[in-house]
C-alpha cells in the first residue's frame, strides 16, 4: 500500500463550529500537500442540520453528512464511514489538531494486512510530556485495568519506535472501511458512550490482528468533550464503569480467570455495601442489567487466536 493511498477523514461533530474553525485549516493544508485525493466528512450529529450552511461557506471542499437525530459518537462515526469514498478512514474528533505529515506514517502501518488499526502520538493539550494514545491493559487484583503510561511522566519512553498497543483511541485512529462496516461499527453493547474503541481493538487483537502506535504521526488533543457539558458527571462515570465491567465480561475466557474475577467483584460489592459506597453497587447493577446484550455480544465474537490473558500480560516497567 502506498503512503499516498487516499484517505477519508470522518469527523463526528455536534455544534462545534469553533473547533472546526481552529482545526480544519491544518488538516486541509496537510491533505492538499499530500495531493492523494483525500476527503473530509464532517458528520453533523446535532439532528438539526446546523453545520452544512456554515461549512459550505467557510470550508467548501468539506462534505457534511447530516444525521436526522443525535445518536452519539459511535453512530455518527458509522454514518461517516458508510458514505466514505475510500477504504482507509481516519476517525477524528473535532478537538484534534494535526501536525504536518501525520497521515503517511499511519497509512504505512496499514500496508501490513495483519494490522487492524493504527493511532498517532496524541499529545494531550499539545504537551510533549503527555502522550495519551499509548494504551495497555493489565489484571490487578483480578480486575482488568485500562492504563495510559504515556501520561503522568512516562511520555519519554514513547517518543520513538512503532509498537503494539491495547487499542487505538477512537477519536484519532486509522482503520479500514470494509472491516469496520463488516463488524457493524462499534458494538452497541456500550451505548451511549465510552469503551467502544477499546472493545474494537481488543476484539481484533483477540482474533490475531495487531493495533499499532506510530509516534512519527503526531496530533494534539485539546480536550473539550461534549458529553461532560451535556450529561451530569455522575452519570458519565457510571456509564464508564459499567462499560469497563461489560468489556471484561465479554472477553474473559479462561475459566480460572473468570472465577477469580467474579470473586473479586463479590469482594468489591461486599466492601461497598459495608462502607456505604453505593456508587460501585450502582455500576455493578447497571452492568448486570445488560446481561442479555452481553450474551449476544459474546456469541458474535470471531474465533479467538489469543486469550484475554495474553492481551493483558503482567505489566513491564517502563
Amino acid at each position: 500500500m502506498s503512503a499516498l493511498a487516499p484517505v477519508s477523514i470522518a469527523m463526528p461533530c455536534l455544534d462545534d463550529r469553533d473547533l472546526l474553525a481552529r482545526n480544519l485549516p491544518p488538516l486541509l493544508a496537510e491533505l492538499e500537500a499530500r495531493a492523494a485525493g483525500d476527503e473530509v466528512l464532517v458528520v453533523d450529529d446535532t439532528g438539526e442540520g446546523v453545520l452544512a450552511p456554515w461549512v459550505a461557506e467557510h470550508f467548501p471542499s468539506v462534505q457534511v453528512v447530516a444525521r436526522p437525530f443525535n445518536g452519539g459518537f459511535a453512530q455518527a462515526l458509522l454514518s461517516g464511514v458508510r458514505v466514505a469514498a475510500h477504504e482507509l478512514v481516519f476517525c477524528m474528533n473535532p478537538d484534534v489538531r494535526v501536525h504536518r505529515g501525520f497521515l503517511a506514517p499511519l497509512v504505512d502501518c496499514l500496508a501490513d494486512p495483519l494490522v487492524h488499526s493504527a493511532c498517532p502520538r496524541v499529545l494531550l493539550n499539545g504537551d510533549l510530556d503527555k502522550v495519551e494514545s499509548v494504551t495497555r491493559i493489565a489484571w490487578r487484583d483480578d480486575v482488568l485495568r485500562f492504563e495510559q503510561p504515556g501520561l503522568g511522566g512516562g511520555a519519554a519512553a514513547y517518543q520513538d519506535g512503532r509498537r503494539e498497543v491495547a487499542f487505538a483511541v477512537g477519536g484519532t485512529c486509522l482503520l479500514r472501511r470494509s472491516e469496520f462496516l463488516a463488524a457493524g461499527g462499534f458494538d452497541p453493547l456500550y451505548e451511549p458512550f465510552y469503551m467502544e474503541d477499546a472493545d474494537l481493538g481488543l476484539v481484533a487483537r483477540r482474533a490475531g490482528r495487531r493495533v499499532l502506535y506510530e509516534p512519527r504521526s503526531v496530533v494534539e488533543h485539546h480536550h473539550r468533550g461534549t458529553i461532560g457539558k451535556r450529561i451530569p458527571r455522575e452519570l458519565v462515570v457510571a456509564v464508564i464503569e459499567r462499560n469497563r465491567l461489560l468489556l471484561q465480561w465479554k472477553l474473559v475466557d479462561a475459566p480460572a480467570r473468570a472465577r477469580a474475577h467474579y470473586a473479586a467483584l463479590h469482594r468489591v460489592a461486599t466492601d461497598a455495601l459495608l462502607c456505604d459506597e453505593r456508587e460501585q453497587l450502582v455500576w455493578l447493577a447497571l452492568a448486570l442489567a445488560r446481561l442479555e446484550a452481553l450474551a449476544q455480544a459474546r456469541r458474535a465474537l470471531p474465533p479467538a487466536q489469543r486469550g484475554l490473558d495474553e492481551l493483558a500480560p503482567p505489566p513491564a516497567s517502563d
